[in-house]
């Protein structure tokens, strides 16, 4: 019986806690919302370094495709020919795009593209000669406006260029001749041998009758001569002076300007004027030993000038071939990194403020406000050359 006694009380101690916990459930359901409250789930803050920027998202999808079409077709003169190898070895590299390059005369890549485009044929994507041959590119329906829209990296927006704008050289449409470089011109050479330049203060010194007859200059009544449109734009030299360099200081006058790179680099003459083209083989001649020196009007009274050149522009040609591989180039080429060793090879001062100068001489940097004809819409193109002409044939010489 005590057993029993026993498990009977058991029985009851077990319904009693059963009832009491179910008595207290209840209760506090009574006292609950009927609906539990959610919980809400935090949300991670994204990582800033994870976020992918709209431009490179862009850039990565031009990239693809333009591996895909594999190479850029660049269209260049002589003298951007000669220097941009490196560089496009370097944008091979890095990007895995080939670069096909067509070199020649500016004018004779107008007649051979001018002659593609009557024939419907498009096999090329970026121009990069001279002002006036792309101008005349240009004119010819082979390039057209320069479409900003394919600069998409950040580092090369407009902001980051000389007083925060991009340069365009074509006049009067620029929007064509994008420009990317701009360095002083060299003026005149001389054989340091014969000429003390430190007593060369001015432009009129050359003509003051202490050169007479040893100064020698390709004809300057022939394209391709600029120096008459600074003198003639200058209003401390003006026409005046071109009449006495031209006409009066006894100058001799050669069709060839190696003929004339001869003469001075061997004593026969002291002083090199209306030099064209000839100042990189100064500048080779100087390299070697030679006693010869360019000369960029530094320091003289009537200031000196700063040119555009034949390796400092690029145009778009309307229709390309490869659109995807010439939009890739471009961001390429304008960037700071580029640019930067693109003039320690040329020396032309980048226009892109982030550039360095740290691997220009001296002699190679842009001076405050200096005369920039590409650049400045009231000067007329070639009106020094067309007075060189017009004297010329008052005196007989042409």
């Amino acid at each position: 019986m005590k057993t029993v006694a026993g498990l009977k009380m058991t029985l009851r101690g077990s319904v009693l806690v059963l009832l009491l916990s179910t008595i207290a459930v209840l209760v506090a359901a009574c006292g609950a919302d009927a609906t539990p409250t959610a919980v809400p789930t935090a949300t991670a803050t994204p990582d800033p370094d994870t976020i992918v920027p709209e431009w490179q998202i862009a850039y990565n999808k031009v990239l693809k495709a333009a591996k895909e079409e594999g190479e850029v077709v660049i269209v260049m003169g002589g003298s951007a020919s000669r220097n941009f190898g490196p560089r496009f070895e370097a944008f091979e590299q890095e990007t895995g795009i080939k670069v096909v390059p067509v070199t020649g005369r500016g004018s004779a890549q107008v007649e051979k593209f001018k002659a593609e485009r009557d024939a419907k044929l498009y096999t090329a994507d970026v121009w990069m000669t001279g002002v006036t041959s792309t101008n005349n590119a240009r004119e010819a329906g082979i390039v057209g406006p320069f479409p900003q829209d394919i600069l998409i990296l950040p580092g090369i927006a407009s902001d980051n260029w000389l007083d925060g704008h991009y340069w365009f050289a074509d006049y009067p449409n620029r929007d064509t001749t994008f420009t990317f470089c701009a360095s002083p011109s060299v003026q005149f050479a001389v054989n340091t041998d014969l000429v003390d330049v430190s007593t060369l203060d001015s432009y009129w010194d050359l003509v003051d009758g202490r050169f007479d007859g040893q100064i020698v200059g390709t004809i300057p009544w022939e394209p391709g001569q600029t120096n008459s449109d600074f003198y003639i734009n200058v209003p401390a030299l003006g026409e005046e002076f071109i009449r006495k360099i031209v006409l009066d200081a006894g100058v001799e006058w050669v069709a060839d300007g190696q003929q004339a790179v001869d003469l001075l680099a061997n004593g026969a003459k002291s002083v090199f004027v209306y030099m064209g083209n000839a100042d990189g083989d100064i500048l080779d001649l100087a390299e070697q030993g030679l006693p010869v020196l360019n000369h960029f009007g530094q320091g003289f009274a009537e200031g000196g000038v700063v040119s555009v050149g034949g390796t400092c522009s690029m145009a778009m040609f309307d229709t390309p071939a490869n659109p995807n591989a010439r939009t890739i180039f471009a961001n390429w080429w304008v960037s700071p990194e580029n640019l930067h060793a693109a003039q320690g090879i040329t020396t032309d001062q980048s226009l892109h403020t982030g550039v360095l100068t740290n691997n220009l001489p001296d002699i190679y940097i842009r001076p405050e406000n200096p005369f920039f004809p590409e650049m400045d819409d009231t000067v007329v193109a070639n009106v020094g050359l067309l007075f060189n002409q017009k004297i010329a044939e008052e005196a007989g010489l042409r």
